[in-house]
């Protein structure tokens, strides 16, 4: 397996970075709205083909008031159709970064695991050939796998 990750990202770097995105969050914070995963479910789904849909509607809503019912909130409609729309490049843009982040995080953290059991494995080995410092790192180590020894089978009862 190759080892995509082979560099440090500058703590600089990284710093900066998530003040940029504390800096466009902080921006756009009156405008957004937080939806809890029960509110989200609920809600109808627009994609792509309804994004049209609806944008080519607002402005027939806009254009046709009087075909309108009496209860729509018309100019509501062509702000949600609107911020929808503006909305979209935004999010676009977003949803790539934060998968690039996270697969980069992911990769990174799976190459570590793989280096660490590696190494944990070594310092078994000189543990058991008696070097020094390897038990005592060995008993650090360990932590991680308290718990996990080999499970027993359970033995399923006689039939009577």
């Amino acid at each position: 397996m190759a080892n995509l990750v082979t560099q440090a990202i500058p703590a600089k770097t990284l710093a900066d970075a998530l003040q940029h995105v504390r800096d466009a969050r902080a921006s756009l914070a009156a405008y957004l709205i937080s939806l809890t995963p029960e509110e989200r479910q609920a809600l109808p789904k627009m994609g792509d083909k309804s994004l049209a849909f609806v944008t080519k509607a607002a402005e027939y809503a806009q254009s046709l008031p009087k075909l309108m019912p009496g209860y729509m909130d018309v100019p509501g409609f062509v702000a949600d159709a609107s911020v929808s729309a503006d909305l979209l490049p935004l999010f676009q843009e977003l949803d790539g970064f934060t998968a690039d982040v996270d697969s980069t995080r992911m990769e990174a953290g799976s190459e570590g695991y793989t280096a660490a059991l590696m190494a944990f494995n070594s310092l078994k080995d000189a543990a058991r050939a008696n070097q020094p410092g390897a038990q005592a790192a060995v008993d650090v180590l360990q932590v991680r796998f308290a718990g996990q020894g080999k499970r027993k089978e359970k033995i399923a009862p006689a039939a009577k």
